[in-house]
């Protein structure tokens, strides 16, 4: 009996040591403040049948044999820190819910409740050097949420990202 006492004791002790570390979750916030108005007119770049022929080439190439979802460059202006940065939120020409925003490696999908790194499941993008659009292949509708984010609204929408993340640096 003394023994398993002194176990339970040794197990409480470990707990209350480790609660304070223990988070809920996984988070991909960062320390810069982001913010893009999803509710503002916006243009977005068309794809030409030069951009169609790159983007078949670099499926071929790669022996892929998914689904293939094309982002193309908006107008929108992201607000990041204290910079307005342009050519940096794409919208998914497939999925038109979605955008992804270069700078910070986030993807938006309104009517979610956080903005997310699409960074899991081999989820890759591909750009030519124009930057107008990106090719993305393992696309997937999920990944780590940014638990500072707002939700994602066709409105202002707001996030702590890291400004270093670029995927297509």
């Amino acid at each position: 009996m003394e023994r398993h006492l002194s176990r339970l004791v040794c197990v409480a002790a470990l707990f209350l040591t480790a609660l304070p570390f223990a988070s809920a979750g996984d988070d991909a916030s960062g320390r810069t403040p982001c913010r893009v108005d999803l509710s503002q007119p916006f243009t977005t770049y068309s794809i030409t049948t030069e951009d169609s022929l790159w983007s078949e080439s670099l499926v071929r190439k790669l022996g892929y044999k998914g689904q293939v979802v094309h982002f193309v460059r908006t107008s929108l202006r992201l607000k990041v820190g204290g910079t307005s940065v342009e050519g940096a939120v794409y919208q998914a020409v497939e999925k038109p819910d979605f955008f992804y925003v270069v700078n910070t490696d986030t993807m938006l999908r309104i009517g979610s409740k956080w903005a997310y790194s699409p960074g899991v499941g081999g989820f890759s993008m591909h750009s030519a050097k124009s930057r107008n659009f990106i090719v993305s292949l393992n696309f997937v509708s999920g990944g780590v949420p940014f638990l500072s984010s707002s939700p994602v609204t066709k409105g202002v929408v707001t996030w702590n990202g890291d400004d270093g993340r670029n995927r297509l640096k």
